[in-house]
């Protein structure tokens, strides 16, 4: 029995379940206080059971106790194996290494150069990463409760992280800690400080490889070479991470070309017509209706020439299997006028949208192969993991396929090679970078407390030694708590200070949506849910109206879109839309001289659903037995639609009645009267009808 045993041997009652209790109290508090969070932060509608932080407690309730029995049993010893911090962490000594770091430590004055480089450029780092996590703190109060970080996320393991995958994960994380610590025992050499021993530290994983240097030796180090020690560990995964964020870029990616001509559907709008028709993401669209499309200016050329409620055909490659969809376009004026007013035009109106953003494939390898163009492509590159492109995903890997030297290999190799060098850049820099931090236990901690010292030394000289390792003692402990608390803010602070969710709930009341030109339709917002102050209302033909109830009046039919935007107080908003229904009726008489014509033009606008014409022609030569010679023509956009003459009596009526439903109805139509020879006059009227398609 050891004698932290003996010390908290049960005094209470002797019960051994008091004696589990005291000798385990700081992992219950630990599991308790997971627990807490979980019920406490569970967003409204979802089970504690299932959260985050319950799936952390079980694992802990798993590993920890587990760990401690193996401890308990001897089985740990005999694998020269050794229980620390909080006998939770299972730590693993060895002798292996120590000869091929002495061989990479006999070239002292380069790595002396190699370490001042790392010293300065960890030190910028820790400013950088603090500065970075205080103001990511300030966002806790913007941040949706529903939407704070889960535990998983902050947990860099693979298997416990749901975005790292388990095996590229492994083998990044591997190559990161047997960089981080040979740097850190090459330095140790360099300084002529000795090498106890190597080994790695698990939890559930190997977490954490060291070298473990003489500590008597090292706290009589030169404080710049003790820096150069600290540093060596993120130095070096950041030259890792550059050097395998090239061979990525440059070596891998660069080599990609598309496999087939054709444009990228980059993300689809939901409850449009592409994504009814069942287009998705990463589907390499190669023509539509029977026009190829080469790039995304063939897309937006062929789209423009389409309208509002038109079927069309698109063919596309779906993880390199061609595939055929038929998708009824929405009204691209009605959508921009929804989710971006500011970018609205006029003519946008009554042309087609499918509801597909498109950009061509070979953008997506060029951010990619050089994401230091622009900040943007170098956010899109870090976070390649979160948009779930990291490992290549198959519609990705479907789309292009390397060339030149990389091309040599075989596919599948090209692949895995591909995703091990970008997850080992990834790693090494979430590595470097954390170990960067200045709060102790971590490398950049240490650097601080050596720098802090430093300038004691050259501003307070008259300090003895005591009391300024009592001040550097301070400083470092404030200073980690404080990035242990912002860290643990990120977690916790949305959950009790963020944004609770804003009810705005937009409603239209429409009288009527249904009804002819000249009818006036009534519209009233008063069942709108949330703290309104302004109401904005946009009825598709260009008018505008502001106010809670408003009235309009369309002088051309068509099926139109009435938008609604109502904002509070704070300028946020809730955009409703209602479909109104316009038929129009055009009507009117006339006469014509023999050898004369007149004609009647007609606009007809998308989402027509049928055109009615109705026509009586009256013979009006004056002579009894002089017929009169009258042809009439409907003409639509395809050209002719309906053509007859007629021989017509004086005071004969002929009616004539014209109906379709057919082939191409959007666009410029004409009524076309002529007198077929100079005695043939005649006179007309007319009814033309142009139904729309019902709203709702």
């Amino acid at each position: 029995m050891t004698e932290e045993e003996e010390k908290i041997e049960p005094t209470w009652t002797g019960m051994p379940i008091e004696v589990h209790i005291r000798r385990h109290a700081q992992f219950i508090l630990v599991i308790l206080f997971i627990l807490y969070l979980a019920v406490t932060t569970s967003p409204e509608g979802e089970f504690w059971l299932f959260s985050g932080y319950t799936q952390f407690a079980i694992t802990l309730l798993i590993w920890v106790p587990g760990v401690r029995w193996a401890e308990n049993e001897g089985h740990l010893e005999k694998y020269n194996l050794d229980l620390v911090w909080g006998r939770s962490f299972i730590m693993w000594r060895t002798n292996a290494g120590k000869d091929f770091i002495e061989w990479l430590a006999q070239y002292k004055p380069f790595w002396r150069r190699v370490g001042d480089v790392w010293v300065v450029t960890v030190f910028f780092i820790m400013i950088l990463m603090f500065l970075l996590l205080a103001w990511q703190a300030t966002l806790a109060w913007q941040i949706p409760k529903t939407s704070a970080v889960s535990p998983k996320m902050m947990i860099g393991l693979p298997g416990l992280n749901p975005i790292i995958p388990l095996w590229y994960g492994i083998l990044a994380l591997v190559v990161a800690m047997v960089v981080h610590e040979f740097s850190h025992g090459i330095l140790s050499r360099v300084a002529d400080v000795k090498i106890k021993a190597l080994g790695l530290l698990l939890f559930i994983f190997p977490i954490g490889a060291f070298v473990e240097p003489d500590e008597e030796e090292m706290k009589s180090m030169a404080r710049w070479e003790r820096m150069r020690l600290y540093s060596a560990g993120p130095g070096s995964n950041m030259v890792i991470a550059i050097v395998f964020s090239l061979l990525f870029s440059w070596g891998m990616v660069a080599s990609l070309e598309p496999s087939n001509d054709g444009v990228l559907s980059a993300s689809v709008v939901v409850d449009y017509g592409g994504e009814e028709a069942g287009l998705e993401p990463w589907m390499l669209i190669t023509s539509v209706n029977d026009q190829e499309v080469n790039n995304a200016q063939d897309f937006s050329d062929i789209m423009n020439e389409t309208y509002a409620g038109q079927t069309v055909n698109i063919s596309v490659l779906n993880k390199g299997q061609p595939e055929t969809y038929q998708a009824v376009l929405s009204d691209k004026g009605s959508y921009y006028l929804k989710y971006y007013p500011d970018y609205y035009e006029s003519w946008m109106s009554g042309k087609g949208f499918m509801g597909i953003a498109v950009v061509n494939p070979e953008v997506v390898t060029d951010s990619l192969s050089h994401p230091g163009s622009s900040g943007g492509s170098m956010l899109q590159y870090i976070t390649l993991p979160f948009q779930k492109l990291q490992p290549f995903p198959d519609h990705f890997t479907a789309l292009f396929e390397p060339t030149g030297i990389p091309g040599i290999l075989p596919e599948g190799l090209f692949w895995v090679l591909a995703n091990s060098f970008y997850w080992i850049f990834w790693l090494n820099l979430m590595v470097g970078l954390t170990n960067a931090l200045p709060a102790v236990p971590l490398d950049g901690g240490f650097i601080f407390a050596d720098g802090v010292t430093g300038i004691l030394d050259q501003f307070k000289g008259g300090l003895t030694e005591e009391r300024k390792e009592g001040i550097v003692d301070n400083l470092v402990g404030v200073l980690a708590f404080t990035v242990i608390f912002l860290v643990v803010w990120q977690l916790i602070g949305p959950r009790l200070v963020g944004i609770d969710p804003v009810i705005l709930d937009a409603n239209i009341n429409a009288a009527e949506t249904q009804g002819w030109t000249g009818d006036v339709f009534e519209f009233d917002a008063s069942l709108s849910e949330g703290a309104f102050v302004t109401y904005e209302w946009d009825f598709g033909d260009g008018n505008t109206a502001t106010g809670e109830s408003v009235s309009h009046t369309w002088s051309e039919g068509g099926l139109y879109f009435v938008v609604l935007t109502a904002k509070d107080g704070e300028d946020r908003q809730s955009v409703e839309f209602e479909q109104v229904s316009i038929n129009h009726n055009q009507s009117g008489d006339g006469s014509v001289s023999g050898g004369s014509d007149d004609s009647i033009g007609v606009t007809i606008n998308p989402y027509v659903e049928s055109v009615n014409v109705y026509v009586n022609i009256t013979g009006d030569s004056g002579f009894p037995f002089v017929t009169s010679e009258v042809t009439v023509t409907i003409s639509g956009p395809a050209g002719t639609e309906f053509s007859e003459s007629y021989s017509l009596n004086n005071g004969q009526t002929q009616s004539i009645q014209f109906s379709t439903n057919e082939g191409e109805l959007v666009g410029e139509w004409e009524l076309f009267l002529e007198a077929d020879d100079p005695v043939s006059d005649f006179t007309y009227d007319y009814d033309w009808y142009n139904y729309y398609l019902s709203s709702g």
